[in-house]
């Protein structure tokens, strides 16, 4: 573990500007929610779509794994690790 920030250019994580959600699943994945453009965001303003993002692909090609309704409030995806097992929790508010 370097303890320290890892740039784009080197495998780092970059999300833009935005009200965003995310949360480490492991090592080399993100949990991410975030405006992906149209239909991304709730009436809220906040995320509507969680995506799960590797490191060295682009945001824009991870994966959509869970999407709430545009009147929710909003959406959220968070994971742990307990006594050796991971959990993944998603949810609408």
């Amino acid at each position: 573990c370097s303890k320290a920030f890892v740039p784009p250019s080197e495998g780092g994580f970059f999300i833009p500007e935005a009200k965003s959600r995310k949360c480490w699943k492991d090592r080399n994945t993100l949990l991410v929610g975030s405006d992906f453009g149209s239909g991304s965001m709730t009436e809220s303003g906040y995320p509507r779509t969680c995506r799960q993002w590797s490191r060295g692909t682009p945001l824009d090609k991870a994966p959509q794994v869970f999407a709430g309704l545009p009147t929710d409030v909003s959406v959220s995806q968070f994971s742990y690790l307990d006594r050796g097992r991971r959990y993944e929790f998603r949810h609408r508010s």
